[in-house]
């Protein structure tokens, strides 16, 4: 059985893939390099496996919280927001003008994610 700690672990490597992945492909469009670059599928496909590292973790660290169904509102607000960010290679790629939008605005969703993980507040 895998511990709560190294569930922990995991679901950072997760978010820290999802990051670095989200940064670079807003640089590339923000560049005009999103379309041709070999950076995009690498950045695409480190993408795909944060976020299904991300939500397999979660659902790791949330089967070892003492928690039944029906499950908290934090928990629905953060499956939303693993939404909104498996949205956002979608809009790297389409929405050139959004670069700041989607770096500031990902930055915020981090912070409420965050903020939903640490306080659990509904």
């Amino acid at each position: 059985m895998v511990s709560y700690s190294i569930y922990k672990i995991i679901h950072l490597i997760g978010i820290f893939m999802i990051f670095v992945s989200l940064g670079g492909l807003i640089v590339l469009s923000a560049t005009g390099e999103a379309k041709s670059s070999r950076w995009r599928k690498l950045a695409a496909i480190t993408n795909g496996i944060g976020l299904v590292v991300v939500m397999v973790a979660g659902f790791g660290l949330l089967a070892r919280l003492p928690i039944d169904w029906p499950w908290p509102g934090w928990v629905f607000l953060k499956i939303l927001i693993w939404l909104i960010f498996a949205a956002m290679i979608v809009l790297t790629g389409r929405v050139l003008k959004s670069g700041n939008y989607l770096w500031w605005g990902s930055l915020l969703l981090a912070g409420v994610a965050a903020y939903l993980a640490i306080f659990k507040p509904f």
